[in-house]
């Protein structure tokens, strides 16, 4: 498994999640550059050598295939987050599939997404069939989870995109105007033969931060599946795999910080003492050289230095510079004027919403807390929570069952629970009202499990969801 997520395995909120994509992408940078590097130089040297004016069109061409270059990219991040010392014969297995799977819908409708990096994982790396509306709601569960930060990366890269290459662009007149001025005249001429090294610099550019937002865009998926799903247990047990392949090194490593341990030691500067007392003529004498500095008495304020007339040279600004100069430095207001626009909206949006999801969350009723499940019959709801504990979505699954013990209780022991009860309400009420009192504690104990999964995010016992089951069915058999 590769950092972060071998170092401290608990939730992270988006932010923290998108940082954790740039250590993935630092210290898988390198894997990149044969797997998606060479083969993006590879088709922009090509499309350059259409004929006449049509090698223009590699700008666009380029930008239409630039999610087929992602998916590379999320082949060999997806590879080396679980192997970190993955080779190029592991890396090329299953490359193939990586590219085709879904590959349409991202070069066509789905290129305009903002959150295409966080969903891309979604499509190309889980392989199980599902039909249109279940990877709808599948998409949606993962969005609860922290996948909406996207949004904000999918901007924040457009921006960084655009103002790197301005201000490359922006670094060649000036120095080109520095080092051989009267030697470039700046005409359409000059700008036509220029564009193929400004088309150079966008290819370098999008090597580089199209890799940072496929990275953080992965993070964002992976942090997204540990908060539903709890992904960080089968992360934690291939972290203990791999370290059980180096146990004799570890074995070694120990035994040797043991010898030392047990070595005896002996601090040397308890035995030291001076040979003899420095007389305070002596540091009197270096006191008062001149390296320690002097005091003088003067009169009036002044500096302690006089300032010292400096020629400025005339220089000669080229009046093209100089308009290129100020029409920059008014686009450059204009971009960071609408930056922070959007900025204040987003954290506006986010800020209300955020508002409105806490106060909602506690005058929720049951059904509307246990993700909008119908309340109909509690056969269907223990059947869905099995297959949703089958395929691994432990939310859902629970969500399922706990639905199914407050419907289950309502329908086979006649206790109604008001509209907007809580959890918590209906266990209190079971407690007080119910006289079998094994099945009151049962049920508290599901309501308390499903609460902890749910808002505390600690997993349930091992074996828990198997009985809380059985005491679905049991209110059922008891009923007759």
């Amino acid at each position: 498994m590769n950092i972060p997520f071998d170092v401290t395995l608990r939730k992270k909120d988006s932010r923290e999640a998108a940082d954790a994509g740039i250590l993935l992408w630092r210290e898988n940078f390198i894997s990149f550059l044969p797997f998606f590097a060479i083969p993006l130089w590879i088709c922009a040297f090509a499309l350059r050598l259409l004929p006449g004016n049509t090698q223009y069109l590699s700008w666009l061409i380029l930008w239409l295939l630039k999610p087929l270059f992602d998916r590379l990219i999320l082949h060999v991040i997806s590879i080396r987050f679980f192997e970190r010392n993955a080779g190029y014969k592991r890396l090329l297995r299953g490359l193939g599939k990586s590219i085709w799977r879904g590959l349409l819908g991202d070069l066509l409708w789905n290129r305009f997404n903002p959150l295409r990096a966080a969903m891309m994982p979604v499509t190309v790396l889980e392989t199980h069939s599902k039909s249109g509306k279940e990877a709808e709601k599948r998409k949606e569960l993962l969005k609860n989870g922290g996948l909406r930060y996207c949004f904000f990366l999918t901007f924040w890269g457009i921006a960084l995109e655009i103002t790197l290459l301005v201000g490359e662009i922006l670094f060649f007149i000036i120095m080109a105007d520095l080092f051989a001025k009267g030697f470039i005249t700046y005409s359409l001429d000059f700008f036509i033969k220029a564009e193929v090294f400004v088309f150079a610099a966008w290819c370098f550019n999008y090597m580089i931060i199209g890799t940072l937002y496929v990275c953080m865009g992965f993070s964002l998926y992976i942090n997204s599946r540990i908060n539903v799903e709890g992904w960080d247990i089968e992360i934690m047990f291939r972290g203990f795999a791999e370290k059980l392949k180096n146990k004799t090194a570890n074995g070694i490593l120990i035994g040797f910080c043991l010898i030392f341990l047990l070595l005896p030691s002996r601090a040397f500067t308890d035995d030291w003492k001076p040979s003899q007392d420095v007389p305070l003529e002596i540091l009197q004498n270096i006191f008062d050289a001149p390296e320690f500095g002097n005091e003088k008495e003067v009169w009036g304020i002044r500096f302690k230095r006089p300032f010292e007339p400096v020629d400025i040279p005339d220089v000669q600004i080229n009046p093209i510079l100089e308009r290129l100069r100020i029409i920059f430095a008014a686009v450059l207001r204009f971009i960071l004027i609408c930056l922070i626009a959007a900025l204040a909206a987003f954290l506006f949006i986010y800020a209300r919403k955020l508002i409105k999801t806490r106060n909602s969350t506690v005058k929720k009723s049951t059904m509307t807390v246990l993700h909008g499940i119908p309340l109909k019959d509690p056969e269907e709801l223990i059947k869905k929570s099995i297959n949703f504990f089958e395929q691994g979505s432990l939310r859902l699954a629970w969500g399922y069952c706990t639905a199914a013990a407050i419907l289950s209780w309502s329908i086979y022991r006649n206790l109604a629970f008001p509209p907007n009860a809580t959890e918590n309400d209906c266990a209190n009420i079971v407690n007080s009202v119910s006289g079998n009192q094994t099945e009151a504690l049962a049920f508290c104990a599901l309501i308390n499990h499903w609460i902890n999964f749910a808002y505390a995010g600690r997993f349930p016992p091992e074996g828990s969801f198997e009985d809380a089951l059985t005491f679905c069915k049991c209110l059922r058999a008891a009923n007759g």
